[in-house]
């Protein structure tokens, strides 16, 4: 999504914990993992160098899946892919996406740390078994949360939105353009 809008980086993959703690709820969730992202990619970063010819600003984001305020994580095979999807049938569901942002001057000293978490909502149609089943088949789901991706096959699934619909592809774009503005960063050339 960030390439689509002409944006320069590099991206740094963060190994974190994304055990979820139990009683914690989705926004709070995704805004933690973010942050945790962002700051492992700042330690990365400082292992590499110790300066850098320009500032760098550091974008993590989460996102997860809930129904209720039960978090739909990945699943962990087909069979429970398959409960999944049984459960989001005919109901709606909240995407949360965390983004947190990491302002790094020239030395590598944080200048700012900003957090944004944005939620949309998703109605699902009802779907017969042959649907789900032939949609795990596909292995698409394997690697969702919520087993599912709006970006893919599984936009079938979905008959309305109220949100970003960015946010349930993993990053609420506009919220992010608007962020990076905020930083001086020119998006489209504006």
């Amino acid at each position: 999504m960030l390439q689509s809008l002409g944006l320069k980086f590099e991206v740094l993959p963060a190994d974190v914990d994304e055990t979820v703690t139990p009683g914690i709820t989705p926004p709070d969730l995704v805004s933690s993992l973010a942050l945790s992202k962002a700051q492992r990619v700042e330690e990365i970063i400082k292992e590499r160098q110790k300066t850098a010819e320009h500032d760098i600003l550091i974008i993590a984001a989460d996102t997860v899946v809930a129904l209720g305020m039960e978090i739909l994580g990945k699943p962990i095979n087909r069979d429970d892919a398959i409960e999944t999807l049984k459960a989001l049938s005919g109901k709606a569901h909240q995407v949360f996406t965390g983004v947190s942002y990491l302002h790094l001057d020239k030395g590598l000293n944080r200048v700012a740390h900003i957090e944004q978490t944005d939620e949309t909502e998703v109605f699902f149609r009802e779907l017969d078994i042959d649907e789900i089943t032939s949609y795990v088949d596909t292995a698409e789901p394997m690697d969702k949360a919520g087993a599912y991706a709006l970006q893919g096959i599984g936009a079938f699934m979905v008959s309305k939105i109220n949100g970003c619909p960015a946010n349930v592809k993993g990053l609420p774009t506009p919220l992010v353009v608007q962020q990076l503005r905020q930083f001086g960063i020119l998006v489209m050339g504006l």
